[in-house]
């Protein structure tokens, strides 16, 4: 068995590991410089420098001297590139959310990158998951991650470009023939006044669902809470519970929910 060091094992990463990585460092911070980008892949500054111009050129990130920087609102990066934002606290709320699952139950999970983290956190038991996302689907069906007790339904509709998530009426017409113990939602923003999204036909895949469950939950990041974006899904009345992270002080926003008959929980 041949064995490497860390210093080995990133400098064996090939230019899609190295991207992923660089997105997911520049993710986190909002920006990431050559220097750390070349210590954390294990590559040449030269190698790094071409690693940023592609990704410039492919529209994730934006050249700064010395470095990228992500500059664009959430809502318009590709999936890629907005999962990897906070993805720690995503990573929190999705497995939070996945706890609740039990043997027999039927679940919708929509193309949001939040709830795309369940899929590494799902039961080993029996469950029918009914999706949106192309991704979310893929890595079920992945013989690496593929459970056989796992039934895997995925909707109709037209890809939506960049998101992977199945969109329009299609996927709105193909819910109908479902009924599921749980809806599980990623949002755009969430305030006193309802839930939000980023455009019509997310929102109303996301209104199809809920209407279409028992329980809605909603899985959202402190970056989502108090935040409206241009599409208004619902009342905050429908939902059954909203899973985030905990906030660094007090949140009178929270209690404002809260107030309105609201379950939130935060996932640590």
């Amino acid at each position: 068995m041949i064995l490497f060091d860390r210093k080995q094992r990133k400098s064996l990463m090939n230019k899609n590991e190295r991207h992923e990585r660089i997105l997911h460092l520049a993710g986190e911070r909002g920006m990431i410089y050559l220097e750390r980008a070349a210590q954390e892949t294990g590559a040449s500054l030269p190698t790094i420098r071409r690693d940023f111009t592609e990704l410039a050129e492919a529209g994730s990130v934006e050249r700064i001297r010395g470095g990228i920087r992500v500059s664009r609102k959430e809502e318009n990066m590709p999936f890629n590139l907005r999962q990897v934002q906070h993805s720690n606290q995503k990573a929190m709320i999705a497995r939070n959310a996945a706890k609740r699952l039990r043997a027999g139950d039927v679940l919708f999970i929509d193309g949001g990158t939040t709830t795309y983290h369940m899929c590494f956190h799902l039961p080993k038991v029996p469950l029918r998951i009914i999706t949106n996302s192309l991704r979310l689907s893929a890595h079920l069906d992945d013989p690496a991650h593929h459970h056989p007790d796992w039934e895997v339904y995925l909707t109709g509709g037209r890809i939506q470009h960049g998101s992977s998530m199945l969109t329009g009426p299609g996927t709105v017409h193909s819910l109908n023939f479902y009924h599921a113990d749980w809806a599980f939602l990623s949002v755009g923003g969430i305030t006193t006044d309802g839930l939000y999204n980023t455009s019509e036909a997310i929102v109303e895949t996301e209104r199809k669902m809920i209407e279409r469950s028992d329980r809605s939950i909603i899985l959202a990041d402190q970056s989502k809470i108090g935040k409206r974006t241009m599409c208004r899904i619902c009342g905050i009345q429908r939902i059954e519970r909203l899973i985030t992270t905990p906030p660094e002080g007090r949140s009178l926003i929270e209690e404002d929910m809260r107030e309105s008959g609201l379950a939130i929980t935060h996932a640590s």
